[in-house]
């Protein structure tokens, strides 16, 4: 079954003693049945952008922090 994940950027407001985030939808990944993933940008639209891994080198772990995903 094709899976379709959100791509969002964060903005991050202070407001007195906490922040607040807020999120905008820029795009989309789809991951195909064959294991193809693909990555369309909302500022570049009928642009589809493929997405493999480096088999040469380790690719680089990104920390968002704890908050992040869930």
């Amino acid at each position: 079954m094709t899976k379709f994940y959100n791509v969002v950027t964060r903005k991050t407001i202070n407001k007195e003693n906490s922040d607040k985030h807020i999120y905008h939808k820029v795009g989309v990944v789809k991951v195909t049945e064959n294991g193809g993933w693909f990555l369309q940008l909302y500022h570049q639209p009928d642009t589809d952008y493929m997405i493999f891994p480096n088999h040469n080198d380790n690719l680089p772990v990104i920390d968002f922090g704890n908050n992040e995903v869930n």
